[in-house]
């Protein structure tokens, strides 16, 4: 073989072993399987807010909520086909932050990829926060939360260190946990119910159901996670319809719940209960465990690992894309804030924080998603033009 040949071949190997690499910039090691997708979005989606979404909802629109569950369960159909769409309008494999500054160019791209990762900062401290409020207020009331929170702070870090495979793995103990003890446990509070709470069925207005759905996109919010782990996912075109699926199925299970929640409280005792999934599962007495709550909250811990973790590799994830610093320190980084304001705020009004990251969600999930769409589908038909 001539030496030109040989170096023929050479390039020949390096060019289809950068197309490679810009196919899918992921080293193949790191990918899951598209169906994994399913526990990442349950456990992104299922928050504390789970424990009183109903009396949110039926502050607005009394019992007629159950409409505002099945209207922004199908919103979110809408917004998740939309998350495909940008994925997939660019090059296959490129996660938001690409796309960003693909779009928007370096430094405008660049802003709005750390308001992005600010978005999940916050997003995870405060289902960190949320989670701690309920183990303070139900389980340790008289132990010191800096204690807890270490302890939960060491867990994520363990976690999140251990990259994308380690968090879906919690993330698929996570949603086997939860299935396991939620379907069961609130099917024994069915003999307790009385269905005629639920009538009239219709006596809202259009404006409680809006005002009662926009308190229920808190419970989906999680599923913009995707804009980052997309690459992640090995053939990912194949996990749209396991995405949709799940979110078929937590609209169903929100419904399940706030039914029967619904069945089981009259109107005025649901205006001054403050976490009433938790109080309807106090009537449950097992033959060792006569507090079956405390089972749910200690269960709960799982999930919400992963949860805040899922949310803590976003950031950090996007931290690496926008300023190259290296995912560990970022975590490092974002635990001790987490641990300082624990430290610092001694009471805080976690339900106004949620409120707030409520409003951020808003937003984010109902008009940075659509515009996005918007650019890159209007990019990808001026490119074939």
């Amino acid at each position: 073989m001539s030496i030109l040949a040989v170096v023929e071949r050479c390039l020949e190997v390096q060019f289809s072993e950068v197309f490679r690499i810009l196919k899918n910039p992921v080293d193949e090691k790191y990918l899951i399987s598209p169906f994994l997708i399913v526990p990442l979005m349950y456990v992104s989606m299922v928050m504390p807010g789970v424990l009183n979404f109903q009396r949110e909802l039926a502050e607005h629109a009394g019992y007629n909520a159950y409409i505002s569950v099945v209207l922004v369960g199908i919103s979110i159909h809408l917004i998740l086909w939309m998350i495909y769409k940008i994925l997939r309008s660019n090059q296959e494999g490129l996660d938001v932050t690409a796309i960003n500054k693909t779009c928007f160019g370096k430094i405008a791209g660049n802003i709005i990829n750390f308001a992005i990762v600010l978005y999940f900062c916050f997003g995870a401290y405060i289902k960190f926060r949320a989670y701690i409020e309920v183990i303070q207020v139900w389980v340790f009331p008289s132990v010191e939360m800096i204690i807890i929170c270490t302890l939960l702070v060491l867990l994520l870090y363990y976690t999140v260190s251990g990259g994308f495979r380690s968090v879906t793995g919690l993330s698929f103990f996570g949603l086997l946990i939860s299935i396991i003890h939620v379907i069961p446990e609130f099917s024994l509070v069915l003999p307790y119910t009385h269905p005629l709470n639920l009538m009239p069925l219709f006596n809202h207005s259009i404006t409680d159901i809006l005002l009662s759905s926009k308190s229920m996109i808190y419970q989906y919010m999680g599923l913009e996670a995707l804009l980052l782990y997309y690459p992640f996912i090995k053939s990912p075109a194949k996990s749209q319809k396991w995405a949709h699926l799940t979110v078929f199925f937590l609209t169903l299970m929100y419904l399940m719940i706030i039914i029967i929640t619904f069945m089981y409280f009259s109107e005025g005792q649901l205006r001054e209960i403050l976490w009433p999934t938790l109080y309807m599962l106090k009537i449950l007495e097992g033959p060792v465990l006569q507090r079956v709550e405390y089972l749910a909250i200690s269960m709960w811990l799982i999930k919400m690992v992963a949860n805040i973790s899922l949310f803590l590799w976003a950031a950090c994830r996007g931290m690496k894309n926008v300023f190259q610093i290296k995912p560990r320190a970022s975590l490092i980084a974002f635990l001790v804030g987490f641990l300082i304001l624990e430290y610092f705020l001694k009471d805080p009004n976690i339900f106004r924080w949620i409120e707030f990251y409520s409003d951020v969600g808003l937003y984010f999930i109902y008009g940075y998603i659509p515009i996005m769409f918007v650019v890159t589908q209007i990019r990808k038909n001026w490119n074939k033009g």
